[in-house]
């Protein structure tokens, strides 16, 4: 005869907010050899009930414990679901004795919620399987416990959403005239990376940095005791070109050799370094649009700033170098109307796009405006002057890689974009027959090689000082 047997098994939650002090379960989802197992109490004590991972911890941490009856048996360990009250659910393991791993909840914690230093009310399901012995076999049962609530602040210091240098470069100390630190606009604790130019006119040029919280409240020189305030250095006048910041007792750093620089800034770390600028004559585009293999480059047209015009065709990356990877640079924003935030730590190439392109690219802000050419008017003598005329209107050949037209000229011509006079080229250096340097800025009006008639014309646009028209008579 078989018998039923009744087994108790009482689950505890350690938190008031919890609904009631035990969780009865339900009949088991299996039956061994006996014919049913009615009802069972498992017994578990929340005892980790909040963590700040900045306080020394083991390599592990009792977060419950449990009651364990002879012949009640947890198979593999505790499966435990963390979450934001069910968002972003991660997963961790503890183990029969209610054991995790430190890092393990930690990661956990900051998967969930971020690296920002703050309390966070971490939901934690529990889950296992249980196997019970009865006298006609072993029954397993697969269980969902209650949920329990822990406090748990991860570890990393203040970073505040913004950074300004300050120092003699910036009108000799004038809060006014603060030079504020590129960023991502990313999390700051996602990215704790700012960057700033600058340049020194004069000998042993001090610095500081002033974070975004003391403009916000008002004074800028702001030292509160908990390290939210002014940041320096631990050396009165330190020439470093990197070190360690500190927020207790800042001191000022000093750049000795006038010059431009960049200073970098990461705030996890409270690390600077600071390297002299040297701008390269080209950065390069690489993307569909060349195999991911060829390059177009963009010349240097200011302070940091670069220019180029090439088809696009899909995604694309800007890069440093022609022959190498280092450096390059991917998206980091979208910021609508083509126009991007990008540094060495993106999240993706730049979005696709199809046509020809004006390319503009600032490496001091770290941004990236695409401005399509709609059209080429080769405009003139011939045509009245009228930018905007549209049987002028030049056809750009992908195979060939130049805007063609076949057209009526007179001297006096040239090649207006999208209609207006905002870019247009002419000749260099005030030449009529510059064809193979065209510049857009104040460039000549072109003459014909071969006096008035009709010309199939060819305009190839690649950089300043690698434009150039092919003109041909018919």
């Amino acid at each position: 005869m078989t018998k039923k047997i009744l087994y108790s098994i009482a689950i505890v939650a350690g938190l008031a907010s919890c609904n009631g002090d035990y969780d009865d379960w339900a009949t088991p989802q299996s039956n061994a050899a006996s014919e049913a197992i009615d009802q069972f109490h498992l017994q578990v004590v929340q005892t980790l009930m909040d963590i700040d991972f900045a306080a020394e911890h083991g390599d592990s941490l009792l977060f419950f414990t449990t009651n364990l009856q002879e012949g009640v048996a947890v198979t593999d360990g505790f499966d435990l679901t963390l979450s934001n009250n069910g968002e972003n659910p991660c997963q961790i393991q503890a183990s029969a004795e209610g054991k995790v791993a430190t890092a393990d909840l930690e990661n956990a914690v900051i998967s969930i919620f971020g690296k920002k230093p703050v309390e966070r009310t971490v939901y934690t399901d529990i889950h296992a399987k249980i196997a019970v012995t009865t006298p006609d076999g072993v029954v397993t049962v697969d269980k969902t416990f209650v949920t329990i609530l822990l406090s748990a602040k991860p570890n990393a210091p203040f970073i505040s959403t913004g950074y300004y240098l300050i120092g003699n470069m910036t009108n000799n100390w004038d809060a006014s005239a603060m030079i504020p630190f590129n960023h991502s606009g990313n999390d700051v604790y996602e990215d704790p990376v700012f960057t700033v130019f600058f340049e020194t006119t004069d000998v042993d040029q001090y610095w500081k940095i002033i974070p975004q919280s003391n403009v916000d409240a008002g004074n800028v020189w702001a030292e509160p005791e908990d390290g939210t305030g002014v940041v320096g250095v631990a050396v009165d006048g330190d020439t470093s070109e990197s070190g360690l910041l500190i927020t207790n007792g800042p001191k000022a750093a000093k750049i000795a050799t006038p010059g431009k620089y960049k200073m970098t800034i990461n705030m996890m770390e409270y690390t600077y370094s600071i390297e002299a600028v040297k701008w390269s004559p080209f950065i390069y585009e690489i993307g569909n649009n060349t195999g991911w293999t060829g390059v177009n480059p963009l010349a240097q047209n200011g302070e940091g700033t670069y220019q180029g015009y090439c088809w696009m065709d899909g995604g694309f990356k800007f890069k440093p170098n022609a022959d190498n990877w280092d450096g390059d640079w991917e998206m980091v924003s979208d910021l609508g109307n083509n126009e991007y935030t990008f540094d060495t730590a993106g999240k993706s190439d730049f979005p696709g796009l199809n046509g020809f392109y004006e390319m503009n690219i600032d490496l001091v802000n770290m941004t990236a405006k695409m401005v399509e050419v709609k059209s080429i008017t080769c405009v003139g003598n011939h045509n009245e002057w009228n930018q905007a005329d549209a049987t002028q209107h030049m056809t750009y050949n992908k195979d060939a890689g130049c805007w063609e037209i076949t057209t009526t000229l007179k001297d006096g011509f040239k090649f207006a974009m999208n209609d207006a006079w905002t870019v247009s080229w002419g000749g260099a250096n005030g030449d009529p027959t510059s064809y193979n340097d065209l510049t857009q800025n104040s460039g000549k009006d072109l003459n014909t090689p071969d006096g008035d008639g009709t010309y199939k014309v060819q305009l190839y646009l690649s950089y300043e000082g690698n434009n150039k028209v092919v003109i041909t008579k018919q």
